[in-house]
């Protein structure tokens, strides 16, 4: 239990900005969040399938607009087209009724004893004798009209028409009064049903307040009433008026819309008739309230049906409470005191058996008349609540009452196929998900290209992907199936299979550099696979499968754990999902991608190729209905890590319960029973990986040629194999080819190869590399003259042979630089071949040579320019000084060396590929690998 602070931020998300809500109804209480793109409302073949036989399949269109929600009707040649749904009002469709709400939705109110129906506007207006004004407008009038005729003045008229004047206004102002007690009648009578619906909840209402912010969502903390408050509907009532004297003067203003309810008073009983389907979703409805009501007050609720009674929680310990009996059951034996509730049939004669022992009722709903009496007022116009078994289902379990069966937190065990690994994997490639008499196996090949696996944390979603994979490896040879796996999430999921002789490459996060790496490592195969298709004439994978059996070709599984944070980090990623989503099905390769949220992570590219999606429990409502169509996957337990919904295609959802692996290692072990249980093994999956590792070697299985090299190693020392291939080069180090899918040393061999640039810093192994090529040379041809500016004492610590010219730094002076290079320009200028290494270069270009003007660096330029590599090998060490020097243009051949470099040093850098960033670790450009280059691990000495 996780208590909050009082006042502290409230961290749950808003929930859906709209949502639709059928809020009477035959499926009453059913919720939809409105997304952008619109909704299908329906019986059938819609979005939002709502039981109600009144609707048409698609019965209308819902879409968001400026202004309000456009409807748009599936009847358009009988009614209006199109129509603007503001919200304000509800909208009607078949027998529903249908809301709009914005935002989060507020909790109900706490349960309270529901008012009584009378309005009570004050006293009456008090009436004027009506003889006494006839008489005051008459009697004035003829004396009037006698003294005109004998007199002959006329005007006489005039002051008998003053007495009629004021009766006329003493009516009119009797009338106004009338009218204004009327409509206090009418106000009051507003109030009364506001109060009661607002006590009554409409089912819509309820479901609704399963999505508040509320720690009493329910408004079960109420004080407990006589008994249940229970609505059936809305009709049209007569409410009594206090103090009305004058029968049905004021039965037009007292008449008015008003929630249909009744409390279950103990010992009473009431009657709904109406046909099965209605008091089904009647039942359902009165099953939901009643058991809100329990939950407050403690109250008993039996359902009784043909296969016996079924309480409620507590109900056979609580000492009143509600028994439902449903058609065909018999009212005999029922708990004294309880009230009763009988659901009768009205297409067949209810038997007298069923009704024996029922006390007089008082109340009576008649569904299918739409009327009802209910305490003390006759309902006209009765629109009935009910709801689906489903929806039902749903509101008891978000209100605890639901009954739930205890729980086995044994997982379901999967066991190894047998033979392992002797599927093909050309016409599918299929793995079992889930065990049992109907198991779940999803098929690649014929359910996919592609899989989408979604779910929030600790939904299962890391285990159900090592099933999956697991299970493949086990059921198909690595020539069949072979995987290349990203975990974004710090390399915890899929570090346990790379051990699978499957497993290509397992990649994290953790190093930028190599994800990038595998991207265009994909890309490569990907180009790779369509050049070699073309060639062959195969129209696709299965083709050429076909047409090659042998081939070294298997289908390529990309598995991406948590999707979103690859294309938060590389949006350059996107670009090719897209691509390999598109093109999937007929070059072989297999998307499984993994996400705790598909929107925004899942593009429409990928989203419109994806064949197959598995939903586990979903954070939010509208995350459910994005991936499924509907709300499922949020409705499930948070207990219950592995449950899931499979879609494929536009199927309807199948619900199921993915399976762990187990491996026997042994007998049974034995144990006191007062110990208790041993725990549960998870499942275990280097022990899985160690035996399929084990089959395949024991069988001599073929590994296919990798589409994704291993990663540089972070140190590498040439072999002798490596030396003796070409004895005569230096061995610089080992490039990481992965678009041509091999890793290979890189040699320079001098006389034959330009001169060569190492840029970097200390720390990044410039010196490193400076004394692994002079170990080399030092093994070449000794009658080679080489000549050694050493800047930094490295050829000192290497000990080089005597016959070599070194020249130290902090030793050299002008005089000295110059007797050097005039001996490197004599023997150039007798064709002999010269070696020539400068190391901190930095520590030489900017000195004089000589007693002239001239630098070491425009020196050393003259002789790069002047002669060529047959005759004169440089190499030359350093860095920033280098990296911006002018020298660097005579210089094909470069590593740039990044670890420990700053954005500074790389400003004059080439646009590179991003490496792994240690010691040794280069990207070399040259003529033949331009940029953004190649990486290298730099050789080491010995």
């Amino acid at each position: 239990m996780v208590a909050r602070p009082g006042g502290s931020a409230n961290n749950r998300g808003p929930g859906p900005d709209v949502t639709v809500v059928a809020e009477d109804g035959p499926d009453a209480g059913r919720l939809a969040p409105l997304p952008r793109s619109g909704l299908t409302v329906g019986r059938n073949h819609a979005e939002w399938l709502v039981t109600d036989p009144f609707l048409s399949a698609p019965h209308f269109r819902l879409e968001v607009d400026a202004e309000g929600v456009l409807v748009t009707r599936a009847d358009a040649d009988q009614r209006p087209a199109q129509l603007l749904w503001t919200g304000n009002q509800p909208y009607t469709a078949g027998s529903s009724t249908f809301r709009l709400v914005r935002g989060r939705p507020d909790p109900l109110s706490p349960i309270r004893s529901i008012p009584d129906p009378v309005v009570d506007p004050g006293p009456e207006p008090a009436r004027p004798n009506a003889v006494l004004q006839a008489f005051m407008a008459a009697g004035p009038l003829v004396i009037g009209v006698v003294m005109a005729v004998v007199t002959g003045l006329w005007y006489f008229l005039l002051f008998s028409l003053v007495s009629v004047a004021v009766v006329a206004v003493m009516w009119f102002q009797h009338r106004a009064a009338s009218r204004r007690h009327g409509r206090r009648i009418r106000d009051g009578a507003e109030r009364v049903s506001g109060r009661l619906d607002e006590l009554a909840p409409t089912p819509g209402r309820l479901a609704l307040a399963a999505r508040a912010d509320s720690v009493d969502r329910f408004g079960v903390d109420g004080v407990p009433t006589d008994g249940p408050v229970i609505r059936w509907g809305t009709g049209t009532a007569r409410l009594r008026v206090e103090n009305s004297k004058e029968g049905d003067q004021w039965a037009r203003w007292s008449t008015v819309d008003l929630p249909a309810s009744s409390v279950l008073f103990p010992g009473r009983t009431t009657v709904v008739t109406g046909q099965p389907s209605t008091l089904q979703a009647m039942g359902h409805w009165l099953h939901v309230q009643l058991c809100r009501d329990a939950i407050t007050s403690g109250r008993g609720v039996v359902m009784r049906t043909a296969q016996g009674d079924t309480p409620w929680s507590g109900a056979t310990r609580a000492s009143a409470g509600t028994i439902v009996c449903w058609p065909g059951t018999s009212a005999r034996d029922l708990p004294a005191g309880w009230h009763r509730v009988l659901l009768c049939d009205a297409g067949r004669e209810q038997h007298p058996e069923a009704m024996a022992g029922t006390p007089g009722h008082e109340d009576r709903v008649d569904a299918d008349q739409g009327v009802a009496s209910l305490a003390g007022l006759d309902y006209t116009a009765l629109r009935w609540h009910g709801m689906t078994t489903r929806t039902a289902a749903w509101l008891l379990d978000e209100m605890g009452a639901v009954q739930r069966p205890a729980v086995d937190q044994e997982p379901v065990r999967l066991v190894l196929p047998q033979p392992l690994m002797e599927q093909p994997g050309v016409e599918s490639l299929r793995a079992e998900l889930s065990p049992g008499e109907d198991p779940m196996t999803i098929d690649l090949v014929a359910h996919g290209p592609h899989l989408l696996v979604a779910g929030t944390t600790g939904s299962g979603k890391s285990e159900l992907l090592l099933t999956l994979l697991t299970g493949l490896a086990a059921a198909h040879p690595p020539t069949e199936v072979s995987f290349v796996l990203m975990d974004f999430k710090g390399g915890s999921s899929f570090a346990v299979l790379a051990g699978l002789p499957h497993t290509m490459s397992v990649e994290t996060n953790l190093t930028e550099a190599e994800s990038l790496r595998t991207f265009d490592a994909l890309s490569a195969e990907l180009r790779r696979r369509e050049e070699l298709f073309l060639a062959a004439g195969a129209a696709d994978f299965r083709a050429y499968r076909h047409a090659h059996p042998n081939a070294d070709l298997p289908r390529l599984v990309v598995a991406i754990d948590e999707l979103r944070v690859l294309v938060d980090d590389h949006p350059q990623a996107a670009a090719l999902l897209a691509r390999l989503a598109a093109t999937g099905r007929s070059l072989g390769f297999h998307l499984v991608l993994a996400t705790q949220r598909a929107q925004g992570a899942v593009g429409p590219d990928v989203r419109s190729n994806l064949g197959t999606v598995i939903c586990l429990r979903t954070a939010t409502e509208q995350e459910s209905w994005d991936l499924l169509g509907t709300a499922d996957a949020v409705t499930i337990p948070p207990d219950s890590p592995g449950r899931a919904y499979l879609r494929h295609g536009g199927g309807p959802p199948r619900p199921f319960q993915a399976g762990q692996f187990s491996v026997a290692t042994g007998p049974p072990a034995l144990v006191r029973w007062t110990d208790g249980a041993p725990d549960a093994d998870p499942a275990p999956w280097r022990d899985l990986t160690v035996r399929i590792g084990a089959e395949a070697a024991s069988r001599a299985l073929p590994v296919p040629t990798q589409a994704v090299m291993p990663a540089l190693p972070e140190k590498w020392t040439p072999t002798p194999e490596d030396r003796s291939v070409l004895p005569d080069a230096v061995i610089v180090g080992l490039a990481d080819l992965h678009h041509e899918r091999e890793q290979r040393p890189v040699r320079w061999l001098p006389g034959r190869d330009g001169p060569v640039a190492w840029i970097g810093t200390t720390a990044a192994g410039v010196d490193a590399a400076a004394r692994s090529v002079l170990d080399h040379l030092a093994r070449l041809d000794p009658a080679v003259p080489t000549f050694v500016l050493d800047g930094n004492g490295v050829a000192d610590s290497l000990g080089v042979p005597d016959s070599w010219s070194v020249l130290a730094a902090d030793r050299a002076t002008p005089q000295d630089l110059a007797q050097l290079l005039e001996r490197v320009k004599g023997r150039l200028a007798e064709r002999h071949r010269v070696h020539l290494m400068v190391t901190s270069w930095g520590r030489w270009s900017a000195q004089r040579v000589g007693t002239g003007y001239e630098t070491v660096e425009e020196q050393l330029a003259t002789l790069l320019r002047d002669h060529g590599p047959d005759v004169l090998a440089a190499a030359l060490f350093g860095a920033r000084e280098l990296a911006g020097g002018r020298i660097l243009g005579l210089v094909p051949t470069r590593f740039y060396l990044p670890a420990g470099s700053t954005p500074e040093h790389r400003m004059v850098w080439p646009t590179l590929q991003r490496v792994k960033e240690v010691p040794g670790r280069a990207v070399m450009i040259s003529p033949d690998r331009p940029a953004p280059g190649v990486a290298v691990q730099l050789a080491a000495t010995d």
